[in-house]
């Protein structure tokens, strides 16, 4: 089966039910551009043609090893679609620097455009809010960004209802994702009314952990046991399917129509977990496997 693509709010861009993430891609899997040219080309053939990177990961070389691949192999740049985010500048000694200042924007957009060997992004997005965000400057940029064409899209990501709201009063065109955490381990998202928000103004949320961060594999503690439980219970009443499979089809069963952001860089496990992407949890299997996460029996 073919791994299907999806609308991205109201806009023509398509992403892949499944996206590859690049956030631990590069330095846990120890990738050089050899290795993550034959990555690439393995997520392709498995249907995955989303790609999402940020220029700080890895200080800009998840980006760069990127552009490498696209540099000897530039017949895969149509191949795919690209996501990327701005706005974390840099780190301290404990703690990170935002900067979304117009020049700040602007400046990352094309560094970013080096970095990747690429003309234009398909969905930028601001990786995180910004407590010092002045939403006419950064409208500013977006629009020159788009005016010029280095930008298609604009997203958020991590970004709260009124966050949203706000910088979306500054722009003549919409936000079209917002990126955040969900899984069976992190509801927060679910709980503060951001995917509410993403049904209610057609935003595609795209979800990233979507299996815990690892605590799928490497339960913290009795909650997470409690669950794995009955994620196996699950598993074997539908015949011994995976549980990455099952934990990521409970997230993409969200009625928002989002996407969900794998991370790992090994082959065997990948092309595992997309049929998550396949499997169609009932309502029953779905609230079991809230109630478990929950701890406590829902009204």
């Amino acid at each position: 089966m073919e791994l299907s693509k999806i609308l991205v709010g109201k806009s023509q861009l398509k992403v892949t039910k499944i996206i590859q993430g690049f956030g631990s891609l590069v330095h846990e899997e120890n990738m050089d551009s050899g290795k993550l040219s034959e990555y690439v080309e393995c997520c392709i053939s498995e249907g995955i043609t989303t790609f999402d990177l940020a220029a700080v990961y890895s200080g800009g070389r998840a980006e760069s090893l990127l552009g490498e691949v696209f540099y000897s192999r530039p017949d895969l740049r149509d191949a795919v679609t690209i996501l990327t985010k701005y706005g974390i500048e840099g780190r301290g000694i404990g703690y990170h620097c935002y900067n979304t200042s117009k020049e700040s924007i602007i400046n990352s957009a094309e560094r970013s455009l080096k970095r990747m060997h690429i003309d234009h992004i398909d969905l930028f997005m601001m990786h995180r809010p910004d407590m010092l965000m002045d939403a006419d400057e950064v409208s500013e940029a977006l629009t020159r960004l788009k005016d010029d064409g280095k930008v298609r899209y604009f997203g958020v990501s991590n970004f709260l209802p009124h966050q949203l709201d706000l910088l979306s009063s500054r722009l003549s065109f919409p936000l079209i994702a917002n990126e955040v955490p969900y899984s069976l381990f992190d509801m927060t998202y679910y709980e503060n009314g951001v995917l509410d928000q993403c049904q209610q103004h057609h935003i595609t949320p795209l979800y990233y952990a979507p299996l815990g961060g690892g605590r799928l594999f490497a339960p913290r503690n009795q909650d997470d046991l409690r669950l794995l439980t009955v994620l196996k219970e699950i598993s074997c009443e539908l015949g011994d399917i995976p549980i990455e499979q099952i934990a990521l089809a409970w997230v993409l069963k969200h009625p928002a129509k989002g996407a969900a952001l794998i991370g790992c860089g090994r082959i065997e496990w990948m092309k595992n977990t997309v049929g998550g992407a396949f499997l169609d949890l009932s309502r029953d299997h779905w609230f079991r496997l809230y109630t478990a996460a929950k701890g406590h029996e829902i009204p």
